[in-house]
């Protein structure tokens, strides 16, 4: 869901700090939705940065706790007392993922894009550094990079949600397909054991949209798929799945991009639990790593800009850098 003109990156670095409504770390245990230490869902999604984008998708933490937010066509860090820097224009917000010591990985559509009717192969996947210097790891060869997912080899995925595609890519830029198992997939999630790959389908078809609601997951053997896929879970008409993250206890959090929701799905008993709404264009999320909230999501806004906190209770599975 990318309906945005794009502009040509850029490649300076300049910071910039705004006004925004942050996380209050001495809330009540009312306030966050706790109740003797316990989560009582749906909780009431809390405003951490409100004000400083107009819309924002991609967030992940590096391996140093910092966490860093694609708005405005611009990747962003974010410290945990509400200061945004602006770090380096890009052409789009899409996804992002830590890689290495310190940096990110971040999806961009490129010039062009299939949502504006331009389906040329021109998407990036740029390395970048805190300091907001750049290398393009991946040029061409996918059309709309939009999810990134690292591998315990540290070669990637990068979905396609305009086409059928899931690709894997090396460090070294060398790219292949991984498979096309799910129909406009977006988010991705991989389980500790590497054996099941879960993916969310954005849409059933594009130009003219028609939105979809399904989890699905994707056996693997030796890091290539092996099975039929099959889907786990929906999350309810018009949801249009977006962003995936996982908690140490192997669960599958699912922003609904078009409901405004967040939803969990449990391998083990299949219970699809809401666990928060009223957030409108939910794109992507992450769980709270270093000085930030470890036991709850961070999740950004393709509608709003607005990045909230969602307490689950639970912290994010190990990721691999």
């Amino acid at each position: 869901m990318k309906l945005f003109t794009r502009l040509a990156a850029v490649g300076f670095v300049f910071s910039l700090t705004v006004f925004a409504a942050v996380y209050p770390s001495d809330a009540s245990a009312e306030e966050l939705g706790l109740d003797g230490g316990a989560i009582e869902f749906p909780v009431t999604p809390i405003p951490f940065v409100d004000g400083a984008f107009a819309r924002c998708e991609g967030i992940a933490f590096n391996a140093e706790g910092r966490l860093f937010v694609a708005g405005d066509r611009a990747l962003w860090h974010l410290d945990n007392v509400g200061s945004v820097t602006r770090l380096v224009d890009l052409f789009s917000n899409l996804g992002l993922a830590p890689i290495g010591e310190r940096d990110i990985l971040m999806a961009d559509f490129g010039p062009n894009n299939a949502f504006d009717g331009n389906p040329v192969r021109d998407g990036i996947v740029w390395r970048i550094t805190p300091e907001g210097d750049t290398t393009r790891v991946v040029d061409g060869g996918v059309g709309d990079p939009n999810f990134i997912l690292v591998l315990p080899d540290r070669s990637f995925l990068v979905s396609d949600d305009a086409t059928n595609e899931i690709f894997r890519a090396e460090l070294d830029g060398s790219l292949e397909l991984f498979t096309r198992a799910v129909a406009h997939p977006n988010g991705m999630a991989l389980t500790d054991d590497a054996s099941t790959l879960y993916v969310a389908q954005s849409f059933q078809r594009i130009r003219p949209y028609v939105l979809d609601d399904r989890l699905w997951s994707v056996p693997l053997a030796e890091g290539k798929p092996a099975g039929e896929p099959e889907v786990v879970a929906s999350m309810g008409e018009q949801a249009l799945t977006d962003g995936l993250a996982m908690d140490t206890e192997g669960r599958v959090y699912v922003a609904a991009n078009a409901q405004g929701m967040i939803w969990r799905f449990d391998p083990a008993s299949g219970e699809i639990l809401l666990v928060a709404e009223g957030l409108p264009g939910a794109g992507s999320l992450a769980f709270g790593r270093g000085s930030f909230d470890t036991t709850a999501l961070y999740v950004t806004s393709t509608r709003t800009g607005i990045v909230w906190v969602v307490p689950v209770g639970s912290e994010g599975a190990p990721l691999h850098r």
